[in-house]
Formats: C-alpha cells, structure tokens, sequence
C-alpha cells in the first residue's frame, strides 16, 4: 500500500491535519446543513424554515410540483391540483 502524506488535502480550517484526503478531512468535521438565510437564524427563522420545507413535501407527497418552499407556492400549487 502506498503511504500518502496527511494533511497535504486538509481544508484550511482543519485544525489537526491528519487526513489522507479532502474528504476524510470535512467528514471528521461532522458537517450538517444549516439554513441559508444570513449570518445567524434566530428561532422563528428556523422554524418558519422548517414549517416552509415541511408544506414543500407534503405538496410534493400530495401530487404537486413546486418552484419554491415558501407559503405563497404551496397555496398555488394546492390551487392548480384541486385541494385548495
């Protein structure tokens, strides 16, 4: 087997640069995805965020199309397929 050098891939925060790869290196960072609305949600941004992707499958389960997560979409949506 042949050895590679670690931390040559490591992401530029990686703190230990240790990892054969790139990828072993973000995977040892535990990422998960976050809401994308600015710097720091507060509480009622997420859980508006959360209610708007909730509506969005439950559409989606119930035979509509979307274009976007939001209220305004999954009224128009339940409009077109008969059930609003």
């Amino acid at each position: 087997m042949t050895e590679y050098p670690t931390g040559e891939n490591c992401s530029s925060g990686c703190v230990t640069r240790d990892h054969v790869n790139f990828g072993e290196c973000l995977r040892a960072k535990h990422l998960n995805a976050m809401w994308l609305g600015g710097t720091g949600p507060s509480y009622g941004d997420q859980k508006r965020w959360a209610n708007d992707n909730a509506l969005y499958r439950q559409v989606v389960r119930d035979g509509g199309s979307l274009s976007t997560a939001m209220n305004k979409g999954v009224d128009v949506a339940y409009r077109e397929i008969g059930k609003g």
